[in-house]
């Protein structure tokens, strides 16, 4: 699931092509947003891509039905929220309970929950003073925003002269990139182990 430009998206595709993602595929990948480039790389990949959009689906319930229908049409056995910045119901998360992961650029819980997205989140490291950040994968729960299981971290250093471009670039390239990939990798392995 997705909502931008796609670049973990990329990690994930790129990650199923190689093996470093075992035993797995990508068969659907739903956005929240008709213009997001990561729709373009999925058409790239020859992967199935649908847009559930606030614009067509104004009421929650209905948005919710949508994307429940389009992930059971494509026989999802693991839902990665990678970049997807829209809201999910309790309905959507609890149907994937266990099986939905999202990547967060911060290492939880640390700069998450409510109105920590994308360079909201580097801001408010750089404005804190810390030394260090990363990127976290966790499980998606129906409790809250960033709330669920932490599954893997990576660190990264905050240098001295970083602005919220630089950091958001180094901790995309040396956390979350990588950690995507391996944290689903290993998800995949858990949920074959359990069939």
């Amino acid at each position: 699931m997705v909502s931008g430009g796609g670049t973990n998206l990329q990690a994930l595709l790129d990650g199923v092509a190689d093996g470093r993602i075992a035993d797995a595929r990508i068969g659907l990948v739903l956005s929240s947003r008709a213009g997001a480039y990561a729709l373009e790389r999925a058409r790239l990949a020859g992967v199935k891509t649908i847009v559930v959009s606030k614009e067509d689906y104004p009421d929650e319930e209905e948005k919710a039905d949508a994307i429940l229908a389009a992930l059971a049409d494509a026989k999802t056995g693991l839902v990665v929220t990678a970049g997807y910045m829209s809201l999910l119901s309790r309905r959507v998360c609890s149907a994937y309970k266990g099986r939905m992961i999202n990547i967060h650029p911060s290492l939880l819980p640390k700069y998450g929950g409510e109105g920590f997205y994308g360079s909201r989140v580097h801001r408010a490291v750089l404005a804190a003073g810390e030394k260090e950040t990363g990127a976290t994968v966790h499980y998606v729960d129906d409790v809250g925003i960033d709330s669920g299981e932490i599954i893997m971290q990576k660190r990264v250093p905050v240098m001295e002269n970083d602005t919220p471009e630089t950091l958001q670039k180094r901790v995309l390239e040396e956390a979350e990139h990588l950690i995507i990939v391996e944290a689903t990798n290993a998800i995949v392995k858990k949920l074959a182990e359990n069939l």
